[in-house]
């Protein structure tokens, strides 16, 4: 990797996490009020940060981000722009929109791997990340929305659990897992990755993508999705190292 990739990657993950926080702030910001009752230890909602030096945080971040995006170029830039629209129009309304919330966070945590495909102009290299960052977040904001559904229906936010129960919300997650295990061979059957990929897929990611399910099948309360969530951002972690090893 020659030394003006390098520093365009440097500069594109800099921007990316102020992007990442900035969304953060945001979201904090419209959801104090939820945050009370689902997660009141959060730092806008104990009042450890009042929101008007949030929101001069929140200015900065997203001002960096732009700044920093425009160095790589300018298509990096366009993408961090729409980043921000989308996770202010997010934060304020998408959110209480049954699944297309969910959709939204999740496709926010797989353009971080698209925006780095743009940002060296291999973005074909990204597309595979993309999905598997997309879909295992998919699932995670669904299952924190089963957690979360105390707060969230005081506050007439009607996420999929709320509106459409807890036995739909699993079934959906069930078939997006699915999908899930389908998914994460392809690349292997394509000789897209080796077999290192493979051997850490199948042992680590899959075990514990089977044993969430299992746990959201038996488990009916608040500390079995805490459970869930957390292993499904175990899978996260093992699955980018899959991917990194079988390059």
């Amino acid at each position: 990797m020659n030394k003006n990739i390098s520093f365009k990657l440097l500069l594109a993950a800099v921007a990316a996490a102020f992007i990442a926080a900035s969304a953060n702030i945001i979201n904090d910001y419209f959801d104090i009020e939820i945050d009370k009752i689902n997660r009141p230890e959060r730092i806008l909602a104990s009042g450890e940060l009042n929101v008007r030096t949030a929101l001069i945080i929140y200015f900065f971040f997203i001002l960096g981000g732009t700044a920093l995006s425009s160095l790589v170029h300018v298509q990096a830039m366009l993408v961090v722009v729409g980043s921000i629209i989308l996770t202010f129009f997010y934060s304020y309304k998408l959110k209480k929109i049954p699944l297309l919330g969910n959709a939204v966070v999740a496709f926010m945590t797989g353009l971080a791997f698209l925006f780095g495909g743009v940002a060296v102009g291999k973005i074909s290299a990204a597309v595979f990340p993309f999905i598997f960052a997309f879909t295992i977040n998919f699932m995670r904001e669904v299952v924190k929305d089963m957690e979360d559904t105390e707060g969230d229906t005081r506050a007439n936010v009607f996420t999929f659990p709320v509106k459409y129960g807890f036995e739909n919300a699993k079934t959906l997650l069930y078939v997006v897992g699915l999908f899930l295990l389908i998914a994460m061979l392809i690349p292997y059957l394509l000789k897209i990755f080796n077999a290192k990929y493979l051997a850490v897929i199948a042992g680590s990611v899959v075990p514990m993508l089977v044993y969430s399910m299992y746990i959201l099948h038996k488990g009916n309360d608040r500390a079995s999705y805490g459970r869930v969530s957390f292993l499904l951002k175990l899978q996260m972690v093992f699955g980018l190292i899959a991917i990194l090893l079988g390059v």
